[in-house]
């Protein structure tokens, strides 16, 4: 890949993982589950950088099934903790993509994995509450357009006693 190319796919992967943040942002959730893969998966481990969320807590480990069950909780007003709704806003940095096999994966079905950090302010009334971590985003190519496949979220105090995190990083 030339350079040119180079910079043309991370400018591709960052205007994708801008759109999400903003997507969530802006509570425009049915058009951030259209950025998944239908066997999407989305994890945020608890205790340290665990590597299995079979055999690890996890503060979040959903399918896409249980992804679009959140989603219709807050927008359904049946996410009690979302009561009223907080305000986010994420800063996204620090994005480098992965090199892929020779064949063009990382793992499977997988085309590219994206290493990112992410800051995200919760606000609601009384409340404010930082979450910072290191983002890991797995990538595919569909319809001409990349997709999420994958994404964890390491939150650098996961290990730590945190507050109720029931709304999407």
């Amino acid at each position: 890949m030339s350079g040119i190319e180079e910079l043309l796919e991370q400018q591709r992967v960052e205007q994708l993982l801008f759109l999400e943040a903003r997507l969530i942002d802006e509570r425009r959730f049915a058009e951030w589950e259209a950025l998944w893969v239908e066997d999407g998966i989305y994890w945020v481990p608890a205790n340290g950088d665990d590597t299995d969320p079979r055999s690890q807590v996890s503060l979040i480990y959903d399918n896409r099934s249980r992804m679009h069950n959140r989603v219709e909780r807050y927008v359904g007003g049946k996410a009690i903790s979302q009561q009223p709704p907080p305000r986010t806003v994420h800063l996204v940095s620090n994005v480098t993509i992965e090199l892929a096999a020779s064949d063009g994966t990382v793992d499977g079905d997988v085309s590219l994995v994206i290493h990112s950090t992410v800051q995200v302010a919760e606000s609601r009334p009384g409340v404010r509450v930082d979450w910072v971590g290191r983002v890991i985003h797995h990538l595919v190519e569909r319809e001409g357009a990349l997709r999420i496949i994958f994404k964890k979220v390491l939150l650098v105090d996961n290990d730590q006693e945190l507050t109720t995190i029931d709304f999407l990083l």
